[in-house]
């Protein structure tokens, strides 16, 4: 599963109604938007030492999408070296924020140990609290949390449910796991239409019914 897109990341402004360094709020307001907008571009052309630059003194002042891009920073060696806790610290300040993404990011570290100690505890509240605000990888990793009995009992009409969800919003893995579910009545009856609808519908994004949809492991690289 790719997870390096930036969907969670044009979230909340800085929006202090005070001033600040002398400007009024909405001018230093459209300044930090300016400079997030260019941290973005930089980002995106692979300008990673001018992204860092720029992207310090906004994440530092709580600004919840240069936190997130900056972890991503540092969780893939982009313009600094790969710095696992130190990405975790910063998906962290964006996930104590509300920044689903964030919150699906912090969930997957603390579930497989990288960066931070272990803690499945955690990593599934964190997790189920990105997938109830409505993020659809963390619906689709709750489906698969659900499937798999691991850290909850097993509950495949829960599974269902979270799948469907994830689908909904076009997660393509998520409309293949729906086309497994529909083949075998996982979670739901079997019905060999809607099984051969979801995965046309997963085809069509790339993903073929080949493999399994039942399992999932999120790898990190190591410095």
């Amino acid at each position: 599963m790719k997870k390096w897109m930036a969907a969670g990341l044009m979230g909340l402004a800085l929006m202090s109604p005070v001033l600040t360094g002398g400007l009024p709020a909405a001018a230093a307001d459209s300044a930090a938007e300016k400079t997030w907008q260019e941290a973005w571009t930089a980002y995106n052309i692979g300008q990673y030492s001018k992204t860092l630059r720029l992207l310090r003194p906004l994440a530092s002042e709580g600004d919840a999408r240069s936190q997130m891009l900056l972890g991503r920073c540092y969780e893939n060696g982009l313009g600094v070296a790969q710095d696992l806790p130190t990405a975790f610290k910063w998906y962290l300040l964006a996930a104590e924020q509300d920044d689903a993404e964030a919150q699906t990011l912090v969930a997957y570290m603390l579930r497989s140990g990288a960066g931070v100690p272990r803690d499945t505890a955690a990593a599934l509240q964190w997790m189920q609290r990105a997938a109830r605000n409505g993020y659809a990888e963390a619906q689709f990793d709750m489906a698969l949390i659900c499937a798999d009995g691991e850290l909850v009992p097993k509950d495949p009409e829960q599974s269902f449910d979270w799948a469907r969800r994830a689908a909904g919003q076009g997660n393509a893995q998520a409309q293949r796991f729906l086309g497994a579910c529909y083949e075998i009545g996982f979670g739901t009856a079997q019905d060999p239409a809607q099984s051969a609808l979801w995965y046309a519908r997963a085809a069509r994004q790339g993903l073929e019914r080949d493999g399994s949809v039942f399992a999932h492991i999120r790898q990190y690289p190591r410095p």
